[in-house]
């Protein structure tokens, strides 16, 4: 499992529940300041299910509960935002961000090893284009991660979105299904998102996003601009170190900002290895910023 998992897991539950429960947290779980997860690494699945658990019992919460908030609160949180621009920022709206989670989640496994996703299934509704179905596979069974996320997802572009999980994994059921709805604010709202859902689908609802400012519009396109070139410069195999890439992207453009930036240049790369575009040797033995190797990743489909 990706590391930004890790990390939002733990800004969530001291957020959540203060510093002196994570503090203790990590006491339990035998994690030191040494070993506390980062975002450009891979962990096992165990250890997020077995953090889970121990934060059930720490605040007598139970795990669906904690997982739904979760999952609200990783699409919701700053560092996934920034982290995970690259894809967010090409997406308006929660449910063209739940369609492009399938091939967004496959690429990323072949930008990082070890990482298993889920799969996804999808299906339209009859007569209501703001519905849709989606259909959740995934032997960890974080049914109510998801959940959370997709509420988040609406919140997050301005929507409400009625959303019910009609089967699931846990109840003995082959997959889980969910239901959902996403309307503009101002659209009424029937009981229930689809015919024969459930009269407990939940509704989440944010406050309208303003519109971005034009110097923050022009501060993302000049993001988007060097993650390009960043990306054109990198080989298939073997790599580049940073200060490598940033030669290159010198020779080819000396008279750009951006790319006399070692810090941008590093955002950019992180930008495309939560993308699932670039690999990069941060989980390799011996690995440290100065060292650390960034290739470019199989394109899924290709």
């Amino acid at each position: 499992m990706h590391g930004l998992v890790f990390v939002t897991w733990e800004k969530y539950l001291a957020e959540r529940f203060g510093t002196s429960l994570l503090a203790d947290y990590r006491q339990r779980i035998g994690e030191s300041a040494s070993d506390a997860p980062l975002a450009s690494r891979v962990y096992e699945d165990e250890r997020l299910l077995a953090g889970v658990a121990v934060a059930s019992r720490l605040t007598r919460a139970d795990v669906d509960t904690l997982l739904l908030e979760y999952g609200r609160y990783f699409i919701l949180n700053g560092l996934t935002s920034r982290l995970c621009m690259y894809l967010l920022n090409q997406v308006h709206g929660g449910r063209d961000l739940l369609l492009m989670m399938s091939q967004a989640h496959e690429q990323m496994s072949q930008a990082s090893e070890g990482i298993r996703p889920p799969l996804f299934g999808y299906g339209e509704t009859t007569g209501d284009p703001t519905g849709m179905y989606l259909y959740y596979d995934s032997p960890r069974k974080l049914c109510s991660l998801l959940h959370g996320a997709i509420e988040g997802a609406g919140i997050r572009y301005g929507e409400r979105v009625l959303v019910s999980e009609q089967t699931c994994m846990k109840r003995g059921d082959a997959v889980c299904t969910f239901a959902i709805r996403f309307v503009h604010p101002s659209t009424p709202l029937v009981s229930s998102p689809h015919p024969g859902a459930p009269t407990t689908a939940r509704m989440s609802q944010g406050p309208m996003p303003s519109q971005p400012a034009p110097e923050q519009e022009g501060r993302w396109e000049a993001q988007h601009w060097l993650a390009d070139q960043v990306y054109a410069v990198l080989p298939e195999a073997g790599g580049l170190t940073l200060s490598e890439v940033q030669e290159m992207l010198r020779a080819r453009f000396p008279d750009a900002v951006e790319a006399a930036r070692p810090f941008l240049v590093l955002e950019a790369l992180n930008h495309l290895h939560h993308a699932g575009w670039v690999v990069t040797s941060a989980n390799e033995p011996g690995d440290a910023l100065g060292n650390r190797r960034y290739w470019r990743a199989q394109r899924v489909g290709s």
